[in-house]
């Protein structure tokens, strides 16, 4: 399943899908965490910068699965601004 439910041919390699499982996994636990914390903005900067970073993960899945430049070039984007909210989020 690629970005918006896009349709992809091609399967993601196993390390990239154990890749993906883990910050999905570290997700979750940071918003339990934040639940947890009375909504501590901390862990929801972190989920944001896991977000960031499953997206780049994306990219670099699409870039050697030699995919559309369109499509890399939307991931890495879409990393780069849950990043900089993360960075935002601080202030």
């Amino acid at each position: 399943m690629n970005i918006f439910f896009e349709k992809t041919y091609k399967k993601s390699s196993k390390p990239f899908l154990i890749l993906k499982m883990l910050l999905i996994s570290l997700m979750i636990a940071m918003l339990i965490m934040t639940i947890w914390n009375n909504l501590d903005i901390f862990y929801v900067r972190l989920v944001f910068i896991l977000a960031g970073i499953n997206f780049l993960v994306d990219a670099i899945e699409s870039y050697l699965q030699k995919e559309n430049k369109k499509v890399i070039i939307r991931e890495v984007v879409l990393g780069t601004v849950h990043i900089l909210f993360a960075l935002i989020l601080k202030w």
